[in-house]
């Protein structure tokens, strides 16, 4: 049985060219491709790259690849990334991991947002297989839980906890996650816009018209989804 967070990684290796600015994601499939980036890529050395993740930080150190502070850029080449869903439209969920307004930020520096996916990823539409997370202020907590159930009355919003210590996770900006769990999605325009309207609420996990390509892999082969 093939890797397909393997196969999908390799297939990104074409999209790379000599002097890019690239931005890596978070996930298994990101630290692959950084692995075949060292490996591979004989102009390597021309690279820079951002993340918004502090693991992949640390596999860019790990592979002596050039890591530059985003805040000195404008703009970068491409951004490639994983997610939890991706729909035909190129939509994609990304809540596991929680880094999502950073994830976001640098999906709108690239002039290429590129999804990395298995089979498994695709659906025909987004659903609720997934939640919404959303960042928040700590102090807004109690605001935005209420605001939202209020918005949605089907769904549920939930603190994301840390199952060790049973206390709230706080991100390195010092921000809450909440996930919100909808019995039926609403429409993903509507949802895209509605939330981050709400005071308090930083941004949510839905990657809506923004992703430019979305490549593939399944067992029978690979795959490019466009615009």
């Amino acid at each position: 049985m093939k890797d397909l967070k393997r196969e999908v990684a390799r297939m990104a290796l074409d999209y790379l060219a000599p002097d890019q600015t690239i931005g890596l994601g978070a996930g298994a499939t990101i630290s692959y491709l950084a692995e075949m980036i060292h490996l591979e890529i004989p102009f390597k050395e021309t690279l820079k790259f951002v993340t918004p993740s502090v693991a992949t930080l640390d596999v860019l150190n790990k592979y002596s690849l050039t890591a530059t502070d985003p805040s000195i850029l404008k703009k970068i080449d491409i951004y490639l990334d994983s997610c939890d869903q991706v729909d035909a439209n190129l939509n994609a969920f990304k809540s596991g991991g929680g880094i999502h307004t950073k994830e976001k930020f640098f999906a709108s520096m690239a002039s290429e947002f590129i999804l990395l996916a298995d089979q498994s990823k695709l659906v025909p539409g987004l659903d609720t297989t997934f939640p919404l997370c959303i960042e928040l202020f700590s102090e807004a907590e109690g605001f935005v839980l209420d605001h939202i159930s209020w918005l949605f009355p089907q769904s549920s919003v939930k603190i994301r906890i840390d199952e060790e210590t049973n206390l709230p996770i706080v991100n390195d900006r010092g921000n809450l996650l909440a996930d919100i769990y909808f019995k039926h999605l609403p429409p993903l325009n509507e949802l895209n816009t509605v939330i981050k309207t709400i005071p308090g609420v930083i941004d949510h996990s839905l990657f809506y018209d923004i992703a430019t390509k979305v490549l593939i892999a399944e067992e029978n082969g690979t795959r490019l989804l466009e615009k």
